[in-house]
């Protein structure tokens, strides 16, 4: 038995490997599961919370988020706010673009909206209200944003520049209302806002590139809005309007004068003012001003602030005040003029000293200050600076004044055209009345009654003649011949006496042609500006024209919009 037992092979025991093919299943699973988590968690976006005071037509799952009509985020949850004041909207960014949430991002709603500015988002009609995203300057996110009411004007992708004007008002501006440069759109107006001051308004514009590099440090911004109609200190009429949407919703423009040192471009937000008009910015631009004062004897009648000092048509000053003024020692009435005559005009760099030693020359040399009429049917007159007649033998000086304190130099005056029209109108009035009153003294006097008593006593002596010229002709015609000495005498003794009224007379009318071929001159200078085919009357029949258009145009579309107003969408 035992040696059968021997016989029976021996059990080898082997160890055998742990690992299953079942466990290759779970762990498939696993890994794909992990992968899966991985997938949703990174591809998940930021979660951030816009604030509206509205969320009409806003729809959870519904309603994108859009930046350049590209999907980069949704709406996930519409909330209150605990206040109920603001409706709180949870949108979800996609990870691409979460990485460009930043400080200044902006988030706002696009819709239809019609406005003076124009129409935008038609498109919203078919695909529906979308949330509209604009990066802004990369830096840390906030989690919590307020949405803008309406679209904003200027985006992060859109290039160009920002300035800030200062004003005194808004006047008719809004936002979206055009920056022009030679009636070239090439901005608008982006933002406005009170400033600290609680005094001026400071008015954001953005100028495109590459306009933004026309921009300078001595350019000048002034106000376009509406129509502008002036009646200037000369006594001219002027009529501005840059273009019909200034006149609807306002504008500014601005321009770089041209100057021998060329001017640095300036960074953004720099800070410009912001004028009334064209010539309130054209007079801060002259520089540096040189003040006078100077008296006139005659009327000071239509001779206002502001009125220009003229060299030769050219402006180079104006006037800054009138005073009327009662000396103390004497009782004597003057009437100052206080005038400013800019630097820039006379001196090439506008040097203050080189521009006093040009006016001082002037003055030696004979330049007096002279009133002249610029509008015979306002009567608005202005100073312009002339060489009068006796220039040159007496010459001028500058005399030192002090008025109210204030020391100023006084250039010497002439009198005006008018003054002398005036002061020939009186003499001739004076002396025709004169010669009047010399007639009736002649015809008045002892010598011509006498005369006249003896013409009398020749015609009563020539009708006895006549009576008795049969009887005694020969007598008759000594009598007829001392008569006619007796006349010849009388004509003598009368033409002695009327020789100088003739000749007073003939004085008179000669300064009477003179006076009237004055005025002719002046008549026809009148006839050149107020005729028909002058320049004034052109431009004002021009922009009746445009105006009355404009206002043809807005009916049409009043009528139309009345009619269909759903034409603006669809079209007629």
């Amino acid at each position: 038995m035992s040696d059968s037992y021997d016989e029976l092979p021996l059990a080898q025991i082997e160890n055998k490997s742990r690992f299953s093919l079942i466990w290759i299943i779970p762990l498939v699973a696993l890994f794909v599961g992990g992968w899966l988590v991985y997938k949703v968690y990174s591809e998940k976006g930021d979660i951030v919370i816009l604030t509206f005071n509205s969320a009409e037509g806003i729809e959870i799952k519904k309603t994108p988020v859009r930046y350049k009509d590209v999907t980069v985020g949704k709406v996930i949850d519409i909330q209150l706010d605990h206040n109920l004041e603001k409706v709180q909207i949870k949108v979800e960014i996609e990870p691409f673009m979460a990485s460009h949430l930043g400080p200044e991002t902006r988030f706002w709603t696009v819709r239809p909206r019609v406005s003076v500015q124009g129409i935008s988002g038609l498109s919203t009609l078919l695909s529906g209200i979308y949330i509209g995203m604009d990066p802004g300057m990369d830096g840390k996110a906030k989690t919590v944003y307020e949405g803008l009411d309406t679209p904003p004007r200027v985006t992060s992708y859109t290039h160009g520049s920002t300035f800030i004007l200062q004003a005194d008002k808004l006047g008719s501006l809004d936002v979206g209302s055009p920056v022009y440069y030679r009636q070239i759109n090439v901005g608008e107006v982006i933002k406005y806002e009170l400033n600290n001051d609680n005094d001026t308004v400071g008015i954001s514009v953005f100028v495109k590139e590459p306009y933004n590099k026309i921009v300078r440090k001595n350019s000048l911004f002034w106000n376009i809005s509406g129509l502008d109609v002036e009646l200037s200190a000369s006594g001219g009429v002027k009529a501005r309007m840059e273009s019909l949407t200034s006149l609807l919703i306002g504008g500014v423009t601005f321009e770089t004068p041209q100057t021998l040192s060329r001017s640095s471009v300036v960074d953004d937000d720099v800070v410009f003012p912001l004028y009334a008009n064209k010539e309130a910015a054209k007079e801060k631009y002259i520089g540096e001003q040189l003040f006078y004062v100077m008296y006139f004897d005659e009327s000071l009648r239509g001779l206002s602030i502001g009125a220009p000092v003229e060299y030769r048509g050219i402006p180079i000053g104006k006037i800054e005040d009138i005073q009327l003024k009662i000396e103390e020692i004497n009782d004597e009435i003057k009437i100052p003029v206080l005038i400013s005559i800019y630097a820039e005009k006379l001196s090439l760099d506008g040097d203050v000293d080189d521009a006093t030693s040009i006016i001082k020359h002037l003055v030696e040399k004979g330049i007096r200050g002279q009133l002249t009429t610029s509008n015979l049917l306002t009567g608005a007159q202005f100073i312009s600076l002339v060489y009068p007649e006796d220039s040159t033998t007496n010459p001028g000086i500058i005399k030192a004044r002090s008025e109210s304190g204030l020391a100023y130099q006084e250039l010497p005056t002439t009198s005006g055209l008018t003054s002398m029209l005036a002061q020939s109108a009186t003499e001739i009035i004076s002396e025709i009345h004169g010669g009047i009153k010399d007639a009736r003294k002649l015809i008045s006097s002892p010598e011509i009654q006498s005369s006249t008593k003896d013409i009398a006593l020749i015609l009563e002596n020539v009708s006895d003649l006549l009576k008795d010229i049969k009887p005694d002709i020969v007598a008759s015609m000594d009598s007829l011949s001392g008569t006619l000495k007796n006349a010849d005498a009388i004509s003598g003794k009368f033409n002695q006496q009327a020789m100088p009224l003739a000749k007073q007379l003939n004085s008179t009318l000669k300064r009477l042609d003179g006076a009237l071929a004055e005025a002719q001159k002046t008549l026809a200078s009148a006839d050149t500006v107020l005729n028909e085919d002058s320049g004034l009357q052109y431009e004002l029949r021009l922009l009746i024209e445009e105006v009355s258009e404009a206002a043809n145009s807005f009916t049409v579309l009043a009528n139309t919009l009345q009619r269909k107003p759903n034409s603006v969408i669809f079209g007629k």
